[in-house]
């Protein structure tokens, strides 16, 4: 086994010039000789909210002045998840030809991915807590959580972008079923609508990770209690897609250039 096979996900967060670099790279490429650049991605994100927020706390008979800042949160936290999720699928594989030129940790081609969504997501989320503001919301106590979630958040994506592109690669059927698999499981998960709803379904949302993993943000934004439960189940599941992650890692990392 060679030292990078096992020390890969050590080395490539240790890397974090190289993907922090290549990360803000990716954002000013995309939005070149734009006026606003990343912020268009907030201004539509900010549209959204808004309209939704309007048309689903009508539907739903929700007070729009607790459901719009409780939709906006979500809906932020959802977008960075499923596109960690999406574009981790075929991360590697998009990175091939740095693979197969540069002897660098692959953790760095994840991290560089993970690192340009979660820039987004630090765009978007001050427009949240704008709304928060104007609704009458004020910072509460359990605010000084919120860096603590973010950290589990970025992790994670990181984890999960490890595992997926190391099995994608792999296997080339797996993110067409991973794209259907996120498209279902943003109706499942408490993004546009509350767990209460459901009552004595409740255990829907209750047993669902993606669910805690943005109600550890959410709950500290918007002032309400974070659950025991959502901190166990995001710590949990940060630990299991850690070790996970590494498994693969030490045991395919040498094969992912042959497989790209």
């Amino acid at each position: 086994m060679s030292f990078l096979s096992k020390n890969d996900i050590k080395e490539g967060l240790k890397a974090y010039p190289i993907w922090g670099v290549l990360g803000w790279h990716d954002i000013r490429q995309r939005y070149r000789r734009s006026v606003l650049g990343p912020f268009w991605f907030t201004l539509s994100t900010a549209i959204m909210v808004i309209v939704l927020g309007f048309l689903y706390s009508t539907l739903l008979k929700q007070e729009i002045r607790h459901y719009l800042p409780f939709l906006g949160v979500g809906l932020v936290v959802w977008q960075f998840i499923s596109t960690v999720i999406n574009e981790g699928t075929a991360v590697l594989i998009t990175s091939n030809h740095l693979i197969k030129q540069f002897n660098l940790p692959l953790t760095v081609h994840v991290s560089r991915e993970v690192w340009r969504n979660f820039i987004i997501l630090l765009h978007s989320l001050p427009i949240v807590i704008l709304m928060l503001l104007l609704f009458g919301f004020r910072p509460h106590w359990s605010f000084v959580f919120l860096p603590l979630g973010l950290l589990l958040l970025f992790l994670n994506g990181i984890w999960i972008g490890i595992i997926l592109g190391i099995l994608c690669a792999r296997f080339r059927d797996i993110p067409p079923i991973v794209t259907n698999f996120t498209q279902i499981a943003f109706f499942l998960t408490p993004v546009m609508w509350s767990p209460q709803i459901l009552e004595n379904r409740a255990w829907v949302a209750q047993w669902n990770p993606l669910y805690h993993s943005i109600e550890v943000i959410r709950a500290p934004l918007i002032g309400s209690p974070i659950l025991i439960e959502s901190w166990i189940w995001t710590i949990s599941l940060c630990i299991v897609n850690g070790l996970a992650a590494q498994w693969l890692m030490e045991r395919y990392r040498n094969r992912v250039a042959y497989w790209v």
